[in-house]
């Protein structure tokens, strides 16, 4: 019995709520149906007194009412009862955080220029836009458009841009990570950047990572600025910027490229990377710091590149601390002992920088080629160098 009467409760609740939904249908449906009807003045005074149903249940409504909008964008400027639509439209759509609307507001943004009215948009678009990704592509098309414009020498409307900006860091997308770093590196305005910055710390995932991805996503003459930007934030710490400037070495050095243009812009972001893991060493990085002195050593020995470099290249690998750096020195200074052995002595500075960083590194497999140095016609001060650094190793 119990059983019985608990079934026919449940089935009167059922009828209820069906009731009560088919009623807000029909309403909905008859507001729609007036609005088409009626003439601009009293498709606003309709919306303005829709109250029959709460705002999240007239989405549909005010879509409507934004899409009307929309066919008339040629007179939304001189008609004052279409803006009004327009705005009333959209806040409620905010206010009943209506989702199916976010095209519809998109549209209304590109079309209509009236900042007061896109920041508006802009503010409803960041409360109802998260996860929509053709809205997040739009947005950041937008975006980054008027960086490039900026760059272009045309000033972008300021106010919008910031609003446009602070929405990326609402919608909160990964994508949107390479769109505000182009922003900050254009430097439009102190306030773009900061909230640019501040919309790029608010999106999910790991930073250091998307600073890698982004720099070496971007063409090579256009790497230098970004990874500059990451080694230079100082609210990284020297461990991240070595992460990063690891990153962005490894990806430089697996690239190959034809025209001298890419070549040196390749070694330039090569250099300020390394330069980087001298100051905060990176002992995971070793392998790439090992590739990168065979190359800049190449570049030397075929006047590409300075003396400076190869030096940088050697204090790097005595900086990281490892053995296979050990070995790769000991295996130049080896190569370096065959050329003077044949009258072709080498370069002080440069026999003076690997001794000096073998020493550093403290490995017993330099020993040989250290203490043929002290054998050879070389200056006294490298021998005296290599016998420094033989009683280092052997302590």
């Amino acid at each position: 019995m119990k059983r019985r009467v608990v079934l026919l409760v449940l089935v009167l609740i059922a009828v209820v709520l069906a009731s009560v939904s088919a009623q807000d249908n029909r309403a909905l449906q008859a507001y729609r149906d007036r609005f088409r009807e009626s003439s601009p003045e009293i498709k606003l005074q309709i919306l303005q007194t829709a109250d029959m149903l709460p705002a999240d249940e007239l989405g549909p409504l005010y879509v409507e009412a934004v899409q009307f909008v929309l066919t008339n964008a040629d007179e939304i400027e001189s008609d004052n009862t279409l803006r009004e639509i327009a705005l009333f439209a959209t806040e409620k759509i905010g206010e009943g955080g209506y989702t199916p609307a976010t095209s519809s507001l998109w549209s209304l943004f590109v079309e209509y220029d009236d900042n007061t009215s896109r920041i508006l948009i802009l503010d409803v678009l960041g409360s109802i836009g998260g996860g929509d990704a053709e809205l997040i592509i739009d947005l950041n098309g937008w975006v980054q458009a008027q960086a490039n414009l900026y760059r272009g020498g045309v000033m972008p409307d300021q106010q919008v841009l910031r609003n446009a900006v602070q929405t990326l860091g609402d919608l909160a997308d990964a994508s949107s990570f390479p769109v505000l770093l182009d922003v900050q590196l254009a430097q439009i305005s102190d306030p773009i950047t900061d909230d640019a910055r501040a919309s790029m710390d608010a999106l999910p995932g790991d930073f250091v990572e998307y600073a890698v991805a982004t720099t070496n996503a971007r063409d090579v003459a256009d790497r230098l600025p970004a990874l500059d930007f990451f080694l230079n934030d100082a609210s990284l710490s020297g461990d991240e910027h070595s992460q990063i400037a690891a990153g962005v070495l490894a990806e430089a050095l697996r690239e190959v490229f034809r025209s001298s243009t890419d070549l040196e812009a390749q070694r330039r972001v090569r250099y300020r990377a390394v330069q980087q893991l001298i100051d905060v060493p990176r002992p995971q990085a070793t392998g790439s710091l090992i590739r990168h002195f065979n190359v800049t050593f190449a570049d030397y020995d075929r006047g590409f590149t300075t003396k400076t470099w190869v030096l940088e290249a050697i204090a790097a690998l005595g900086a990281s601390g490892t053995e296979d750096a050990a070995v790769r020195l000991t295996a130049f200074l080896d190569l370096l002992n065959t050329y003077t052995e044949n009258d072709r002595p080498y370069d002080t500075q440069i026999m003076l920088a690997v001794v000096t960083n073998l020493e550093d590194l403290g490995s017993i497999v330099a020993y040989d080629a250290l203490f043929y140095v002290t054998l050879l016609e070389y200056p006294q001060r490298v021998r005296d160098a290599a016998r420094q650094a033989i009683d280092a190793i052997t302590r």
